[in-house]
């Protein structure tokens, strides 16, 4: 009696796929009011309602950014004119949030660098 090997066994089949995203129906099917409100009842309402690309995710969180570094240069400049104005705590915890969103956005647009240059050399 011979065994077969279990990679050699090609096994066929589908998993049924659920909409999660109104841009994931079909053109062909006319999209109502009424399919993004169930869809809405699927995943949640707030992901249905929030649209836009990720290049205006990523200058949303760039400016996230800038904003916590001139946060963090203002409560500086007032530790420098009027010491008892600003808790040093609070200089310390903007300093980091500041280091660790740059860090974060960095990291994030090297892997999409990286992924996108993957994909180009993909032969």
């Amino acid at each position: 009696m011979t065994v077969p090997r279990p990679e050699l066994i090609a096994v066929h089949y589908t998993l049924p796929m659920t909409v999660t995203n109104p841009k994931h129906i079909q053109a062909a099917t006319p999209v109502t009011g009424k399919d993004i409100v169930e869809l809405g009842q699927k995943i949640g309402t707030g992901a249905v309602t929030r649209s836009g690309t990720f290049e205006e995710a990523m200058l949303r969180a760039l400016d996230n950014v800038s904003t916590d570094q001139q946060k963090a240069e203002t409560l500086i400049q007032a530790a420098i004119t009027d010491p008892d104005s600003v808790d040093v705590h609070d200089i310390t915890i903007a300093q980091a949030k500041a280091s660790l969103s740059l860090n974060i956005s960095r990291t994030v647009l090297n892997r999409l660098v990286q992924g996108w240059k993957d994909i180009i050399n993909t032969r």
